[in-house]
């Protein structure tokens, strides 16, 4: 009987073990650029967030189970929502010390991460256009620093966009106003094309803001 347990415990074991597989990874490898973005002075960085979203054959895998395993074998939890983005990210000095990713996956699964820079612009109706312009410069000049020779093939933020706003209009120091070009019903701001514009008004509040991509 103590043989046939024995057996029988072994058989657990055995089965067990896939389930308890863990996908261990370096974070520097999995959130690419983040430790330069980090390098970059906050107050040079202030108006600018880097995210990432975890996918698995191009596709968002969402509320994974995911720690991040220090140096000294401390395992922090980084939740992951529903859209497959990371509500936290490792620090800096984690960065540095070589920490690893654990994901609830097996060894083999073929995972990756998607990087996207978006605003600290809080979703509102009225703008100045100066923090706007600012904004826009400040990615440009971010992108720059942390992509370093392949900044050429990043994505050059030119403007800033208000998803689900509708519309809206830029308002110039003699009261005139502009109609801000909208994709579909999200307007956006270039502020080069809209040369001494003091303020943006919208007809709704955006759900998020983010950066416009392209020439015009």
């Amino acid at each position: 009987m103590l043989r046939r347990s024995a057996l029988i415990a072994l058989a657990m074991v055995v089965v067990a073990t896939p389930a308890m597989a863990e996908k261990i990874a370096p974070a520097a490898k999995a959130f690419p650029y983040l430790e330069k973005f980090l390098k970059v002075p906050a107050a040079e960085r202030s108006r600018l967030r880097l995210g990432y979203v975890l996918t698995r054959e191009g596709k968002p895998l969402s509320n994974l189970k995911v720690a991040l395993i220090e140096a000294n074998g401390t395992r922090t939890p980084l939740p992951v929502d529903g859209s497959g983005g990371f509500e936290r990210l490792p620090t800096l000095a984690q960065l540095e010390a070589g920490a690893r990713l654990s994901l609830d996956l097996p060894q083999d699964a073929k995972v990756g991460t998607m990087m996207n820079f978006s605003t600290q612009l809080k979703p509102a109706v009225d703008y100045e256009a100066a923090e706007l312009a600012a904004t826009v410069t400040q990615a440009g000049a971010v992108i720059g620093r942390v992509a370093g020779p392949a900044a050429m093939l990043a994505p050059k933020m030119t403007g800033v966009t208000f998803t689900k706003a509708q519309s809206g209009v830029a308002i110039f120091a003699d009261g005139r106003t502009q109609p801000l070009p909208t994709l579909q019903d999200t307007p956006y701001f270039r502020p080069d094309d809209f040369k001494g514009a003091v303020r943006v008004k919208l007809t709704k509040t955006p759900i998020k803001v983010g950066f416009y991509t392209k020439k015009k």
